[in-house]
């Protein structure tokens, strides 16, 4: 029997409570005296992120009407609607960068739908994203042109072109000066210093962005330009930084990048409690003197919010003080009708090209095992990204981290959309020289269970691995051998430098994998879903033989074997939150599985998600998937007794 055997009739399920977006019943607190002021109301969104549909609150797709939220209908709407009630308070409407990729309809349709669904509603003033350049500038020249025909300005004070052909006519400026009311108002744009290094950006460079928002800062001010903002694309540490480092000169920083929600902790407003983590104040305000404030904003990302902000300066253009919040576009907020008509033949092309077929599968591609073990999924995956950077003489090695992958793909026909949603997180496939110890390590670092209790198990090609689980954390590698284009096999050398193709979100060092950021002579390549794509077109029939190579050996694991499914039957972990509750209430009314059938378990918990009001319910081997690989007991305490 399976060592965690619990039974007990309580089950927790989270509470959502739907929140009402009523413009008559915004509540403003205004700090400090706004009479006699000069007022300027900042309307802002950043990192949409192709979330031209509406989502669930995951920002995936959306497939229950009644539960879905955000899109650019609703998105457009507020705005239109905080224009005419903030009309005497000159409203702004800026757009932060990062319109592209994240959905099939950047994925399929480009630029060409980006553009003409922000012309839809025109932004006074938009920066430039690190996505945007993720079909290089060949793929952003087209878009700024569209933009440029409604004379919408883009600003960016740290890019250089450097004699980029494709971008010769653009008209990106490091700032523009708008007069309102009178006033003299300065936004310059800003943008993460680091884009040509992870993203295709051909010729184009990012200079240092707070050196280069002070230098255009103090042009602005000899010109006498009173009221500065920032439209920066740096993410939040970054307008922290800038704010400190540069502050004097500034009045607001309008943010994106990092898509943090903003949000003061004793606001009544509502959010998404569920998903969305408050990382700050909206505004966040930094205190340069007495005298002189920042006010640093910004509004989550993927349509979820749309930020308003008003300020309040004096005559000399110091701000005086300031009201707003991030307004959360729930299933209560009204679409544009105009809108909605607009995106529908958009909609079905996105339909067509998704269900274009690319080729076929013989193997169910699994995603659901990637987590704790190699998975179909992940070894063609991994396969592709090697594939890129190889050659008859030449086998590239490729790690990627489980979490990368979303859906798993069906035996059979593979279509454009299926092979887009199966890794539709919209990194780069970049090529780096990375030491051995330190491939070792990132592949050790991914047998460390998260905050969740879940494994990010490194799916590889060009590698045989062996794990040995009975190992205390990061010291559980066995072995690694290095498989050459011949097919001869050798141990991996920790001196040694190894080509490894890897997708941008590892290479940047997230999810812990810091080592993986001591890679060296880096080269940025295409989309994760176009090699993809590419090689499943190239391929054309996915078959068995291609996984008959283990490359991922588990020992002293629970089962001895790569599934995680248990012999063990019998009891199973209840939870719900009603105690006298019946097998067929719960099974009725608590169901959050697609089947449970006859078994309920827990899948997935955080250490705090019953005190959170969270649960997972699936079914007895779901649970056993979760806790089997553990090694040594891990107690299950609270009220799973």
């Amino acid at each position: 029997m399976s060592r965690f055997i619990c039974c007990s009739w309580m089950v927790f399920v989270s509470l959502v409570l739907l929140s009402y977006f009523v413009p008559e019943c915004w509540t403003k607190s205004v700090s400090g005296d706004a009479k006699a002021s000069f007022p300027l109301t900042l309307i802002h969104i950043n990192d949409l992120h192709a979330r031209f549909d509406e989502t669930n609150q995951k920002s995936a797709a959306c497939t229950n009407p009644k539960e879905c939220i955000a899109g650019i209908a609703r998105v457009y709407h507020t705005i239109k609607t905080l224009k005419k009630e903030y009309k005497s308070k000159n409203p702004l409407y800026l757009n932060a960068g990062d319109n592209f990729q994240g959905t099939l309809w950047y994925n399929l349709l480009r630029w060409n739908v980006t553009a003409q669904l922000i012309k839809k509603l025109p932004p006074d003033v938009m920066t430039l994203g690190n996505h945007e350049f993720d079909h290089s500038p060949k793929g952003l020249a087209p878009y700024l042109a569209e933009l440029e025909k409604l004379n919408i300005p883009t600003v960016v004070a740290n890019l250089q072109l450097n004699g980029e052909p494709e971008l010769q006519k653009s008209k990106i400026s490091s700032s523009i000066v708008l007069n309102i009311d009178g006033r003299k108002v300065g936004i310059i744009g800003a943008l993460y210093d680091k884009t040509h290094l992870v993203a295709q950006t051909g010729k184009v460079t990012l200079s240092n962005s707070i050196e280069a928002v002070r230098k255009e800062a103090q042009k602005l001010t000899k010109d006498k330009v009173d009221i500065i903002v920032v439209l920066s694309h740096c993410g939040l540490d970054g307008d922290k930084q800038l704010a400190a480092e540069a502050g004097d000169l500034l009045d607001v920083i309008v943010g994106a990048h990092s898509h943090s929600l903003l949000l003061s902790k004793d606001s009544k407003v509502p959010y998404d409690t569920q998903y969305d983590k408050i990382e700050g104040d909206y505004p966040i305000v930094v205190e340069k003197s007495k005298k002189h404030k920042v006010l640093i904003t910004q509004a989550r990302s993927f349509g979820k919010y749309v930020g308003r902000l008003t300020v309040y300066f004096d005559k000399k253009g110091e701000v005086q003080s300031w009201e707003g919040y991030p307004i959360y576009m729930n299933n209560a907020v009204k679409q544009d009708e105009d809108v909605l008509r607009e995106l529908e033949p958009w909609r079905n092309a996105v339909k067509l090209l998704g269900t274009q077929v690319i080729g076929q599968s013989e193997v169910f591609l699994d995603r659901e095992s990637c987590r704790w073990c190699e998975c179909t999924l992940g070894d063609l995956v991994a396969d592709a990204f090697a594939d890129k950077y190889s050659n008859g003489t030449f086998r590239a090695i490729a790690v990627v981290q489980a979490g990368n992958f979303r859906n798993p793909i069906k035996k059979g026909a593979i279509t454009n959309g299926l092979a887009i949603e199966a890794a539709p997180f919209g990194s780069s496939v970049d090529l780096l020289k990375l030491r051995g110890a330190d491939l070792w390590s990132a592949i050790d670092h991914s047998f460390t269970l998260d905050d969740e209790y879940r494994l990010n198990t490194m799916q590889v090609s060009g590698l045989a691995v062996v794990v040995d689980l009975s190992k205390q954390r990061n010291d559980r590698v066995k072995s690694i051998q290095v498989i050459g284009a011949d097919g001869s096999m050798k141990a991996l050398d920790k001196q040694q430098y190894y080509y490894v193709a890897t997708p941008s979100y590892l290479a940047d060092g997230k999810d812990g994998f810091e080592m993986m950021k001591r890679g060296t002579d880096r080269i940025t390549g295409p989309l994760d879903s176009d090699v993809l794509i590419e090689y499943v077109q190239k391929r054309q029939k996915i078959t068995d033989s291609m996984f008959e190579q283990r490359r991922m050996v588990l020992e002293n694991h629970t089962n001895g074997t790569c599934s995680w499914d248990t012999q063990d039957t019998g009891l199973a972990l209840i939870g719900v939150n009603n105690p006298h509750a019946s097998p067929e209430e719960i099974a009725e009314q608590y169901v959050v599985c697609k089947d449970v059938g006859d078994e309920i378990g827990w899948l997935r918990w955080k250490r705090n998600s019953i005190a959170d009001g969270y649960v997972y319910a699936c079914d007895v081997n779901e649970f056993n998937r979760v806790t089997g690989h553990l090694v040594l007991d891990h107690p299950v305490g609270g009220l799973l007794v």
